[in-house]
């Protein structure tokens, strides 16, 4: 019998489980604070206190770390404004606009991380392949789990339609908030988010 009770005994699989978040942590954060292109594998390893060489233990490459890191983060609940039933359906994309617009940090680094990112896929198909298949399904998952049924789109609008629309809207309105210094601002969310009522019967 032990004085303090058993000690909890850490598995391999365990252990290599811990290692494998420690790296997805430190790449989130080094991409975030010195770019995807500035950061090498190397750094990452000295943050998170390991070899280079265990990275490739974990991950193929520099690539399959960063789409490992995309794929790990939560998605942001962006049903919840959307399935909003005390409004009507055309009023609930002004809504999601306003709400879309309260949550975007000042800075820009997020952003830049991910243009860097999508130059790196461009570049690499096997890559792009796996993240836009990986994307393709958030966006089912979204459209499946969406409050508007399929009848309450306008003619020859699915829910996926709807939520790959409102998504290339989102991407493109932050990227040009970034770009466009005090022209994007909230009231314009809403208003470019307003427009997307077409897409759904009065």
């Amino acid at each position: 019998m032990w004085q303090n009770g058993p000690v909890a005994r850490v598995t391999r699989a365990e252990s290599k489980e811990r290692t494998r978040q420690r790296l997805l942590a430190e790449a989130q954060r080094l991409f975030r604070e010195r770019g995807y292109a500035a950061t090498s594998l190397e750094q990452i390893a000295e943050a998170a206190e390991v070899t280079k060489g265990a990275i490739y233990g974990h991950f193929a490459s520099k690539e399959d770390l960063m789409l490992s890191a995309l794929e790990a983060a939560p998605a942001p609940d962006y049903a919840a404004t959307l399935n909003d039933r005390s409004r009507s359906l055309p009023e609930r994309p002004a809504a999601f606009g306003r709400a879309a617009a309260a949550e975007q940090p000042d800075d820009t680094e997020e952003v830049a991380v991910y243009l860097a990112f999508f130059a790196a896929l461009l570049r690499s198909p096997d890559a792009l392949k796996r993240y836009g298949s990986s994307r393709e399904g958030r966006l089912r998952a979204l459209a499946h789990g969406d409050g508007a049924a399929s009848d309450d789109l306008a003619e020859g609008v699915s829910p996926v339609d709807a939520w790959v629309i409102g998504q290339a809207l989102l991407t493109g309105l932050q990227i040009e908030k970034r770009l466009t210094l005090g022209l994007v601002t909230p009231e314009l969310f809403e208003r470019a988010f307003g427009l997307l009522a077409h897409l759904y019967r009065e």
